[in-house]
């Protein structure tokens, strides 16, 4: 039964991974400063669903981008987006807003 669940579970997610929208290649070149992620190339994607997401280009490590996505996080296999989210250098304890990469990223849930 267990073997069971996991194989439904596990279909799942080919499933949501074949129709991802993506991904597009977004680099700290792009954002100058605004660039969030402590590495320099993400690759950025839409999960069904309107699940925004990014992949580090070289380890191909996913993390969420929305709230969507965090939902879904568990069963995409996404890392917490924290592990690649740059500190703000201005503020003390903030980050760099993901709000410039997530405005990318919604055209392509369409």
């Amino acid at each position: 039964m267990r073997n069971g669940l996991f194989g439904l579970a596990f279909a799942g997610f080919l499933s949501s991974v074949a129709h991802a929208a993506g991904p597009q290649l977004i680099s700290a070149d792009d954002y100058g400063d605004a660039w969030p992620f402590t590495v320099d190339e993400m690759h950025l994607s839409c999960f069904p669903g309107d699940a925004l997401v990014v992949a580090d280009a070289e380890t191909g490590v996913m993390y969420p981008l929305n709230g969507t996505a965090k939902a879904k996080a568990s069963a995409l296999g996404l890392e917490p987006i924290d592990k690649v989210w740059r500190a703000d250098p201005d503020i003390a304890g903030a980050k760099v807003s993901l709000g410039p990469v997530i405005e990318q990223g919604l055209p392509l849930c369409k």
